[in-house]
């Protein structure tokens, strides 16, 4: 039976009966020739970016699934175990996880009901595009066959957890991603496990501990916040470039391999979708990228994603909680799942959960003591309800959407239905028109409700320790719940996109991930919620991150930044000001270090403070003394950060505190005349010694010989630091033997687009980690030489450049 062909050969037969008599039966006809449900071109380009043509969705993606496949089906088979809820049954539970496991078999419920109530509205396209992918992936699955798929550790190769896997999988996929801000956060995974019904316990109040658990809830922000996904993101209208052309710069400081990295392709279907950029693995569509005339990028947006509620039980029935001065049943369901046990076989296990009107109940027990049992010390259990439950499964559609856009307008417009979980969308356009909006996925949940609704004692406990970030509001008011947005997607109650802080300029916006407030400098958006961006809201002091780029730019428009002292943004300019590797931080405070430096009292550190004099307060390759000034703040932080708002926040340590009438400035310095901040100072510097010492690393070391990615057994060079310390290009990397070995996150595709008088967008690019994660492939490394040399790819993005790029033969995949 035909199946599957990189080129088409028919053969006929056609069969001739002969016979001497007149009524000799007709010859048969030939059989037709089978139709092809498939068909999509593959041509390859520079560092293996593969640019896919067909004529209809299913084959676009499926052209898509094959070219991925080849680079990366390993990541993406790994993602769709987890997502599918079934790590531990294939995978045992050394590689999976029980808690994924029993939560997305829980949220996801039956495949069919899944696929019936959630993918099968969806338009057709989108539908389409995602069946098309999973069959390409599973047929490289076939023709390459687990035992010669690629082996190391990103590999699979002989895995008994890989199979061939459906559209519904893969949509299962796309709704774990989403819910990476909300119910995939561990923390809230692990709270809805702990969760094990009623058990009355003797009365505990008068041995809570408030101030202890809100302590834990401070620390445990790190997770909430998840800093190795954040992101820059710059557009620039006509105002600040020289050409009077739009411009942007996409920068997601995104992990750089398994679930949230990067896949370079370009994907057309002539007439209808032609887009370039990069993809999520395992995802079907081009995620930040560019067509003809509009260029988009995101950064993670810290606004709320879900909200506690907090349930006044039934003393005499612990399954019912008050509502409106009614009792509502909290439901028991239960999950089961299949663990592989060492010896092959399979163990089924059950887990309860517990639902209310909002969700299930959760128990946070696992930040701190006081916030456990059923009821808690309040006679309360905390529900939670997740806004990102569908937005996942709408994102396909929205993000098509976008890549059709031919200007502002229609980007904007593809906005509208709210498919984005947890970015701020960041655009411009050809004419010069730049665009910020925070249109993702935010509950209805107005000031006054805040104000009003977090009542008692633990709402409040929860606000006040993490800032905002977890609200808890009183589920017996009915007046408390998610309002409703006639805009809004039906049934989510989310906010509307008329409803969502959004600007639209000829100058210029940026957004680091703090909130929408500063994302144009000289034109504050106000008068929004909380819930729209509670990590550096309204009057809040702002990341340094976000400071530095609001710097940069303004002094690329004064032509004062050293880049070219011409005034206003060029693609070159850009691209430097990207490269700058200033530590902000550095340049907040070094000068004052120094000043305790030269004091006798610091005779101690004398090595570190030498190194400090040298340094050049960057971080590229050949800056000398980095690391002491990493270990330095990461020990400031320790001491003086505010967990939550990613902040160094004190009285005492700046010498100019913080001014919500000059955000970009302040705070600043080091108030040195403290005799505390002298030992302060002296003290981190001392610890920062240690620290390095203990992991071998020099002082003076260069920043080449001390941040390194390893590949092949080749130590590359990655040049960019901490974001903490004020690093625009911003790499994850903590301290072990020998220095910041093997990143896990930071500047992954970066991408800077402009365009001339021609139709063809002009777009330098780099996918530091590189293309493909098979350790045998060109691919494996390629980008990342060329990033640590600060060089850059450019995408050929119309037919010519598109041939004169081309390596190897163009594939035709046929089924």
């Amino acid at each position: 039976m035909f199946k599957h062909s990189l080129t088409i050969v028919v053969v006929s037969a056609l069969l001739v009966a002969c016979s001497d008599s007149d009524d000799s039966a007709p010859a048969p006809q030939p059989e037709p020739e089978p139709s092809l449900i498939y068909s999509a071109e593959v041509r390859r380009t520079d560092f293996g970016i593969p640019h896919i043509t067909a004529d209809d969705w299913g084959s676009l993606g499926y052209g898509f699934g094959y070219a991925y496949a080849q680079d990366n089906f390993c990541i993406a088979m790994r993602e769709i175990v987890f997502a599918s809820g079934r790590s531990t049954e294939l995978m045992g539970e050394g590689m999976g996880s029980v808690e994924s496991d029993f939560l997305f078999r829980f949220l996801n419920g039956n495949k069919d009901d899944f696929a019936e109530e959630f993918v099968s509205e969806l338009p057709p396209f989108a539908r389409e595009l995602a069946e098309g992918y999973t069959q390409g992936m599973n047929r490289y699955l076939e023709e390459t066959g687990v035992a010669n798929l690629p082996a190391g550790e990103l590999g699979c190769r002989d895995a008994e957890w890989v199979f061939a896997f459906d559209s519904i999988d893969l949509f299962l996929l796309l709704r774990r991603e989403a819910l990476r801000g909300s119910s995939e956060q561990g923390i809230f995974r692990r709270a809805l496990l702990a969760t094990t019904g009623p058990a009355l316990v003797a009365d505990s109040a008068p041995g809570v501990d408030l101030d202890e658990a809100a302590r834990a809830l401070s620390d445990a922000a790190a997770e909430l916040r998840d800093l190795d996904r954040g992101s820059n993101g710059l557009a620039l209208g006509r105002d600040a470039t020289r050409d009077g052309s739009g411009m942007l710069l996409g920068n997601p400081h995104q992990p750089w391999f398994g679930a949230g990295a990067w896949y370079q392709a370009h994907l057309t279907l002539p007439g209808t979708y032609d887009v370039a950029g990069a993809a999520l693995h395992g995802f079907p569509f081009i995620g930040i990228g560019f067509n003809r005339d509009v260029a988009w990028t995101h950064t993670v947006s810290l606004a709320n994603r879900f909200s506690l509620f907090e349930l006044k039980l039934n003393p005499d029935n612990l399954l019912q909680y008050d509502y409106d001065g009614e009792w509502r049943d909290i439901v028991p369901e239960v999950i089961t799942i299949q663990v592989k046990l060492p010896d092959g076989t399979l163990e089924d296990r059950q887990q309860t959960f517990y639902v209310s009107q909002y969700g299930p109940v959760i128990n946070l027990k696992g930040v701190s003591p006081a916030l456990d049992g059923w009821p808690m010390f309040n006679g309360s259990v905390l529900a939670f309800r997740d806004a990102n439950l569908l937005t996942g499964i709408r994102g396909i559609e929205q993000w098509i959407n976008k890549g059709q856009a031919t200007s502002i307008d229609d980007y904007v417009a593809a906005l509208q239905s709210i498919g984005n979980p947890v970015f701020h969308e960041i655009a411009a356009d050809r004419t010069g028109e730049a665009f910020y909006g925070e249109l993702s996925a935010v509950p209805f949940i107005t000031q006054e409700q805040i104000d009003r609704c977090v009542n008692g004692v633990v709402g409040p406990l929860l606000a006040s320790a993490t800032t905002n970030v977890i609200l808890s509001l009183d589920g017996s008011d009915p007046t408390c719940e998610w309002g409703e947005d006639p805009e809004a997607p039906p049934g989510t109650n989310l906010y509307g996109a008329s409803q969502l802080p959004q600007l639209r300029t000829t100058d210029y916006v940026g957004n680091s991930n703090n909130s929408y407030w500063l994302s144009d400098a000289n034109n504050p958006l106000e008068g929004f919620p909380s819930v729209m961006g509670p990590v550096g809201h309204e009057g809040q002091q702002q990341f340094l991150r976000t400071r530095l780029g609001h710097l940069m730019v303004a002094e690329r428009k004064a032509g004062t930044d050293g880049l070219d002292p011409e005034p206003l943004f060029d693609l070159e300019s850009l691209k430097g000001m990207m490269y700058a590797n200033r530590v902000y931080g550095a340049e907040l405070v070094m000068d004052d270090i120094l000043v305790i430096c030269a004091t006798d009292a610091a005779v101690s550190v004398l090595p570190a403070c030498n190194v400090l004099a040298n340094w050049d307060r960057k971080v590229n390759l050949d800056s000398m003394g980095a690391q002491v000034f990493t270990e330095f703040w990461s020990i400031i932080r320790g001491q003086l950060g505010n967990s939550f708002q990613n902040i160094v926040q004190s009285d005492e340590f700046w010498a100019q505190d913080y001014d919500v009438s000059d955000p970009l400035n302040t705070p600043a310095g080091i108030d040195i005349s403290i005799p505390a901040n002298h030992d302060r100072v002296i003290a981190a510097l001392a610890s920062a010694t240690s620290r390095l010492q203990a992991a071998s690393v020099a002082l003076d070391a260069p920043w080449s010989e001390v941040q390194v990615l390893e590949r092949n057994g080749v130590r590359v060079p990655i040049h960019g630091g901490t974001g903490n310390m004020g690093v625009y290009g911003a790499i994850s990397a903590g301290l072990s033997e020998g220095g910041y070995i093997n990143p896990r996150a930071g500047n992954s595709y970066i991408q800077a687009v402009t365009w001339d008088e021609t139709e063809c967008p002009i777009a330098d690019v780099i996918l530091v980690p590189s293309q493909s994660t098979d350790p045998e492939s060109p691919y494996f490394s390629d980008q990342t030489e060329l990033y640590s040399n600060k060089e850059w790819v450019r995408f050929p993005f119309c037919e010519s450049d598109i041939a004169a790029a081309q390596i190897g033969e163009t594939l035709l995949l046929q089924e």
